[in-house]
């Protein structure tokens, strides 16, 4: 997968002329070189590990890391996960490398450990470096790439490193983010399980709904179940609309009361949310306590019918804007309020918006001009009516594209959930 995932961000390094990448946000250190921090959790907004891919495949990809973690290398070799690199660097974190590296006579490392960290030692060029950017610095120089232009996918850090060393440099953002958009089939294998968990904590949230029950028990049985299914729920609340959120959104607006127990008549909105290998869930279905009115129950068959008419669309090259645009004209007249139909379709894997669009692709532009869909693309399809005659009717599925066709990587049903 790293392989394969590196030769095409080279390819694309290539396209637009630069002499490499520096990549040090997390999820592009762990995308490229399969390297997770045991601090990456802490959510430091400075790097902590840093990898560099070359535009030549005859110069190294070189891994960058506290020295004291060299340690954490060996066990994910140990462990059999995949990474990608060629040479490594190392830099010091605050004291703790200095502790790491004093003497201590009743510590006696196995054999088979100290060879290993051996075999790595040989792989490292240069002395520890008192912090990252000095050590990006050196490597760089190492390379004869200072006076060549080299992106970027944090610019504080292109701008350190040009003032430390007069770093030609440019934004990556965007070419990182086009890499990622196009899955490798390691990621595709990934995403098929992580389907298989998306319908299953579904279908555990849709066994916990029961009238007398509040949303804050619901979320924590929910949460609970996705732990246990090595799944790290969304941060706060593994259920996205709720009373989690009451300081955000208006209640009403998702009819989902949070500050009650449920009672006949509800409805709740069920996105739940987490990663699993590091490959987000995106799942999103709409349950009514109790049977539900005529009206509502032909509310959602018609949202439900807008979404099968984006999806039958959703083939490579074809627009995500123009999709939208071409169900809003036709099957979404069908609905009350056709204002009220938020349609979207935006790529998603390590995070929730891996979205191919220029910067800031979270503005409207995103939106209303939208990208080409393209093979080997995982997308989320978004649905949600916001209707306050009968109450919102929501739908959201992650697919696959295919050479022809878009493949649902979620097999739980998308009709109306109607509870007992």
């Amino acid at each position: 997968m790293r392989r394969e995932a590196s030769d095409r961000l080279r390819a694309k390094l290539v396209e637009c002329g630069a002499a490499g990448i520096v990549l040090t946000t997390t999820d592009n250190v762990g995308y490229l070189s399969g390297f997770e921090s045991v601090m990456d959790g802490w959510r430091q907004p400075e790097p902590i590990s840093a990898v560099f891919l070359p535009a030549s495949a005859d110069l190294p990809v070189t891994l960058f890391l506290p020295e004291a973690s060299l340690i954490s290398l060996v066990v994910a070799a140990r462990e059999g996960q995949d990474l990608l690199f060629d040479r490594l660097r190392t830099f010091d974190f605050l004291n703790f490398c200095v502790t790491a590296r004093s003497l201590d006579m009743d510590l006696e490392l196995p054999a088979d450990v100290l060879e290993e960290l051996n075999t790595l030692s040989t792989h490292i060029d240069g002395n520890c470096a008192s912090n990252i950017i000095n050590s990006l610095a050196e490597c760089l120089r190492h390379q004869g790439l200072v006076g060549e232009t080299v992106l970027f996918d944090d610019m504080r850090v292109a701008m350190a490193l040009n003032q430390a060393s007069g770093q030609q440099y440019a934004d990556g953002l965007e070419t990182i983010m086009a890499a990622r958009s196009i899955k490798t089939s390691s990621e595709i294998d990934v995403f098929r399980e992580t389907g298989e968990k998306a319908d299953r904590v579904l279908e555990f949230t849709v066994g916990e709904l029961r009238c007398g029950r509040s949303w804050a028990e619901i979320e924590k049985r929910v949460a609970h179940f996705m732990i246990d299914e090595d799944i790290d729920p969304l941060p706060q609340s593994p259920m996205l609309f709720g009373g989690s959120y009451d300081a955000i959104f208006r209640p009403d607006l998702f009819r989902t009361f949070y500050d009650r127990p449920f009672a006949p008549g509800d409805i709740a909105i069920l996105e739940t949310q987490g990663r699993y290998k590091n490959t987000w869930i995106d799942i999103n279905r709409t349950a009514h306590f109790g049977k539900a009115p005529p009206a509502y129950r032909e509310q959602h068959a018609q949202v439900q019918r807008c979404f099968s008419e984006m999806i039958a669309q959703l083939k490579p090259g074809a627009n995500t804007a123009a999709i939208c645009e071409s169900v809003r004209a036709s099957a979404a007249q069908e609905l009350t309020v056709p204002e009220k139909l938020l349609m979207i379709t935006h790529s998603i894997g390590r995070v929730p918006l891996e979205s191919p669009v220029p910067f800031p692709s979270t503005g409207l532009r995103a939106a209303t001009e939208g990208f080409e869909v393209k093979p080997s693309m995982v997308l989320s399809v978004d649905c949600l009516y916001f209707g306050s005659r009968y109450g919102p009717s929501h739908m959201e599925n992650v697919f696959l594209i295919g050479e022809d066709r878009a493949e649902s990587m979620y097999r739980y049903p998308l009709d109306l959930i109607e509870t007992d």
